[in-house]
């Protein structure tokens, strides 16, 4: 599942949907805007790419790892201080390889934010 959005999320309802007999861990990442002393907020921008590229980095971990769904949604527009960026949730039989494809998506997540973000001054 991959979604971008302006709302914000639930995280129990990703959580709900990704639960399974055979599911044996749930790694959860929410990221969140950070205060810092150059701006005020964060812009994403709106773009057709955004969902295609966060769809590539959800296939190359799911075939990297043994993970059974992962489920990326990201946010767009813009976001204050302290409001949620971006959930990364991944299930697995092992928690092992859900904090490993977790860490993976979120490394791979940040490398796409270096062409995707805007820092918005004060």
């Amino acid at each position: 599942m991959i979604e971008v959005r302006r709302e914000d999320f639930c995280v129990d309802e990703i959580i709900k949907r990704m639960k399974a007999p055979g599911i044996g861990a749930l790694s959860i990442y929410v990221g969140t805007v950070r205060e810092f002393p150059e701006g005020v907020g964060l812009e994403f921008a709106d773009n057709d790419q955004a969902a295609e590229k966060l769809g590539e980095i959800r296939e190359r971990a799911i075939n990297r790892f043994d993970v059974e769904d992962v489920a990326i949604m990201h946010r767009v527009g813009l976001l204050g201080v302290s409001e949620n960026i971006v959930l990364v949730a991944v299930s697995a039989p092992h928690r092992e390889a859900a904090f490993s494809a977790c860490r993976s998506i979120i490394d791979d997540i940040k490398d796409l934010h270096k062409s995707w973000v805007k820092v918005v001054s004060k």
